[in-house]
């Protein structure tokens, strides 16, 4: 089967999220807004391409590392500043521990919805449900109430410590998964 095919939108799934994504300036001390995704694999797709399983999220440095390289160290990857919260599975826990991810954290994703249309807008005999830490990648209509078996839906939002150093930050809100 074709690899998943990924594609970050806006909490409205209006827009494409464009890399690289800015988060802002956030002060030292102090939270920053709010972020939410949906991240989907084969968004409007004709075709069936492979689900995405074990999936998780965390942050990592540009090189795919853990923010600890001597002379490169990213703060907010190193000391998990990050919290998700994974909407599409019902979560409500963006404030505590539980949602921290980064050098020490990752967090499952996926969702409980299911695809109920293909791309042509017919609708599947059963709905397709994923399994726990799955996005599904049959084909669809990009419409997120028919295919929400497609996309996990994350907020995200950083915890900055008094601590931390000025400047800009260079990282990667990475998704892990496999697939066959």
């Amino acid at each position: 089967m074709a690899n998943p095919v990924i594609s970050w939108y806006n909490s409205l799934n209006t827009a494409v999220v464009t890399t690289p994504f800015n988060f802002g300036v956030i002060d030292a001390d102090d939270l920053s807004p709010v972020f939410t995704f949906n991240i989907w694999n084969n968004k409007g797709g004709t075709t069936d391409v492979s689900k995405m399983e074990d999936c998780t999220i965390t942050t990592r440095d540009m090189s795919g590392g853990l923010g600890n390289t001597v002379g490169s160290e990213i703060e907010v990857v190193k000391n998990n500043w990050f919290h998700c919260q994974v909407d599409s599975l019902g979560e409500t826990d963006l404030a505590q521990e539980s949602s921290r991810i980064g050098k020490d954290y990752t967090k499952p994703i996926g969702t409980t919805g299911t695809t109920k249309k293909d791309n042509t807008g017919a609708t599947y005999p059963t709905p397709l449900k994923p399994g726990a830490k799955e996005i599904l990648g049959v084909k669809n209509n990009g419409v997120a109430a028919d295919a929400a078996g497609n996309f996990a839906t994350v907020s995200l939002q950083a915890d900055v410590p008094l601590e931390a150093k000025s400047g800009q930050q260079a990282f990667k809100i990475r998704v892990s998964y496999r697939y066959v």
